[in-house]
């Protein structure tokens, strides 16, 4: 890291830790004058009609509220669909890893890294990618990275584009990440976890009232496991999160959290599509082969990563229906891989045979996210109003060095295969002797990003039936990046700024039902997603104007059963413009005047009885409008026309309980010119619980239960990468 670089970013650091300490001590000082009796009431979240506790967000697998402090709403009286997944269904389906848990929501498919993109998380919301849209606590989560579930308690979609929200990007919505900082009380949780495929997992969760308002928590996770159905690959892990919580269950909190998470694994991107013109009409589709080859090689390939982060978060509840929260996080993400590409450029697939080409990465990132938000409820001349504003700044400073991998012909030449670096189509072996030269590059890609936003958000309440919702966000954006690559050197920076909006109306037919049209837009400027692996900014679309979302949504919501039950249904039309598509070497190599995404979602969320469920169904009718284009009228890459997902628990007895899921996607397309294609899947899962006694329970899991093969990612236009195999797993679990 060179000494600039290390300048800017402490300077940066020092300017909104000062911001964060002159909240949190201004606070107090505010409050003062209230009667602040200490109580749970003033402790609690006031949204438009309603009063949440910590506690009562989410029941089981219903949520009531979003975490974020710029709601101005319960769910029920937000104008979108937002799709939360709760803590229970995170430990009902063993869902490690955030790509795991996203698998409950619909409308969700998950990208493949490449040459370009990182080998990390890459989750697309109605086939437009949200690498970059990832937050943590309400802030930016920048870093190339596989994110785990084990200090989660929630994770919450918001779909549609949402800069008004996130600033910039967030064309596909936005997915927050509720993390487990101390709080009031005294709890303690183990679970240990065995399966099949040599799966090994314990997790601890402690919570403590270590002195009167003054609370610690730690959370910790070990894994150790192979990855069922695919040969060779692995993924070992372990990660930790303490936190500490002054004020905890007053109405004025701060916490100070810090996470560590590594892994260390073989990286995998799965089995080669077929060669260009073995199919009739050009069609291109995963190789017929055994879904359990591995074609990289156990001597060469390799993944090491890591995140420590370190956040500060306050809340005060300042009397008067006024809110002050802040937020600061600091950082910092390794990438460092090298992971087998199985190549099909020069047609050897026809011919039974594979090319091990490479792909890189050795990126770190270092990142500032800090927000500072005023909630207020109050009336004005008998008009209610739910007002959040703020101010938001985040900054991104990310270098990689990719590896020169000695890979050999990737025409398959027979000295290809006497060193390793070709391999038989039908029956590779990783643990191939290959012993070529690895270099690491001498020139690092460097890249920045920096924005800065003000936003006003408020739900206007004209009539106990008519509600308005409405917000403005204005921010300012500026990028560089610097490299060389095969592509030549470059220089490249972007600057300017942009407003983004949203509006909403809902009407209520009854305190329990309303109906809803909603508009919202977004921007994405090029380099939005610097550290997210995908650096997206070079000296081939620097100017290009930002891509532009519009989102029209109208929709009907409903709780019932007490409120037990929120149903929720929408149509939505999705307009992007400037669509911009770049290669492995970051070349631009589609553009596309405009594409349109139209369709109709409908969920469940919550209980009836003794059964819970979290269900869904997406259906995406994506196509590309530019006349100009050869692509015209095809669908979206990675956008499958359906989409569902179901999630049920049911409690037999009070000590016994059994549940399972079903989830599933139609046929989709990693090409905008719709030749290279995944069929449609369905995937079954199954699991019971039982309580010996009130702190003894064991939980058992069968994923997959029908060893459903099929392609999980799809990339053009090498590779396809498939889903994990039939995976049994049983669960001790100790809760004090």
């Amino acid at each position: 890291m060179n000494t600039n670089r290390s300048t800017a970013f402490r300077n940066r650091s020092l300017v909104l830790g000062c911001i964060g300490t002159a909240a949190a001590f201004a606070s107090p000082a505010l409050a003062q004058g209230t009667t602040a009796t200490g109580n749970v009431e003033q402790a609690e979240t006031r949204l438009e009609g309603m009063t949440i506790t910590d506690d009562a967000v989410s029941d089981g697998y219903r949520a009531e509220a979003q975490r974020s402090p710029k709601a101005t709403a319960p769910l029920i009286d937000t104008p979108r669909i937002v799709n939360v997944v709760t803590e229970d269904v995170i430990e009902h389906t063993a869902s490690f890893t955030l790509e795991d848990a996203l698998r409950t929501v619909p409308g969700i498919t998950l990208g493949a890294g490449e040459g370009g993109t990182a080998a990390a998380d890459i989750p697309l919301i109605r086939g437009v990618d949200a690498t970059g849209d990832v937050f943590v606590d309400g802030l930016r989560d920048i870093g190339s990275q596989t994110r785990e579930t084990f200090a989660l308690e929630a994770i919450e979609v918001a779909k549609g584009p949402s800069s008004t929200f996130g600033g910039r990007g967030t064309a596909a919505g936005a997915i927050n990440l509720v993390s487990k900082i101390a709080k009031e009380g005294d709890a303690i949780e183990a679970q240990a976890t065995v399966g099949t495929d040599e799966f090994y997992r314990a997790t601890a969760d402690v919570n403590a009232q270590v002195a009167d308002k003054l609370a610690f928590r730690v959370v910790g996770m070990w894994q150790d496991s192979e990855v069922a159905g695919r040969d060779a690959v692995f993924n070992d892990r372990w990660g930790v999160m303490p936190s500490v919580t002054w004020g905890a269950g007053t109405p004025i909190t701060a916490s100070l959290a810090y996470y560590h998470y590594e892994t260390d694994s073989m990286p995998d991107y799965g089995i080669p599509t077929t060669s260009r013109g073995q199919l009739p009409d050009e069609r291109r589709e995963p190789a017929d082969v055994d879904f359990d080859n591995f074609y990289g090689l156990l001597a060469r390939d390799f993944q090491e990563t890591s995140v420590d982060s370190g956040s500060f978060l306050f809340n005060g509840y300042l009397g008067g229906g006024v809110t002050l929260s802040h937020g600061t996080r600091f950082s910092r993400a390794r990438n460092d891989y090298i992971v087998t590409n199985p190549d099909d450029s020069a047609g050897n697939v026809a011919n039974g045979q594979v090319w091990r080409a490479t792909k890189s990465r050795n990126s770190l990132s270092d990142s500032i996210a800090s927000n500072t938000n005023l909630a207020a409820v109050f009336d004005t001349g008998g008009i209610g109003h739910s007002l959040s504003a703020g101010f938001e700044y985040s900054y991104a400073d990310s270098a990689n060095r990719n590896y020169s991998v000695d890979t050999g012909d990737r025409n398959c030449p027979e000295i290809s295969f006497e060193t390793y670096n070709c391999t038989d189509l039908a029956n590779p072996d990783p643990s191939d002797p290959w012993t070529g030269t690895i270099t690491r590059s001498t020139t690092p890609a460097n890249a920045t990003a920096e924005d800065y936003s003000v936003y006003l958000f408020d739900t206007v309440t004209l009539l106990p039936s008519l509600l308005v919702n409405g917000g403005v966000r204005w921010t300012d954006f500026s990028a560089t990046a610097s490299g060389c690559g095969r592509g030549g050197c470059y220089d490249a920076a972007t600057d300017g700024d942009f407003f983004s909006y949203q509006a909403g109306v809902i009407f209520k037919p009854t305190s329990s039902t309303s109906l809803y049209a909603s508009y919202a837009d977004s921007k994405t400027p090029p380099g939005a997603t610097v550290g997210e692996g995908a650096e997206n900014l070079n000296g081939n679309n620097q100017s290009y104007r930002p891509q532009g979302f519009e989102n029209w949504e109208v929709g009907a919501k409903a709780e019932l059963f007490g409120g037990d039950m929120l149903l929720s249904g929408a149509l939505y039309r999705v307009k992007r413009n400037n669509i911009v598509q770049l290669d492995d070497l970051d070349n631009v190599v589609e553009t596309f005047g405009s594409a349109r995404l139209q369709g109709v979602e409908v969920s469940a969320s919550g209980r009836i009885g003794a059964l819970t469920l979290l269900a869904g169904y997406t259906l995406v009718d994506s196509e590309l409008r530019d006349e100009a284009d050869a692509n015209f009228g095809n669908a979206l890459p990675n956008t499958p026309r359906h989409n569902f997902a179901l999630t049920g628990n049911y409690q037999v007895t009070p000590r016994f309980a059994v549940g399972g899921g079903a989830y599933g996607a139609s046929k989709r397309y990693a090409d905008g010119a719709n030749l290279i294609s995944a069929d449609g899947y369905v995937r079954l899962d199954a699991n019971a619980e039982f309580l010996f006694t009130d702190h003894l329970g064991l939980r058992l899991n069968v994923q997959n239960l029908t060893d459903e093969r099929y392609a999980v990612k799809l990339r053009n236009p090498h590779f396809a990468i498939p889903a994990a195999g039939r995976q049994a797993l049983a669960t001790l679990s100790v809760r004090y």
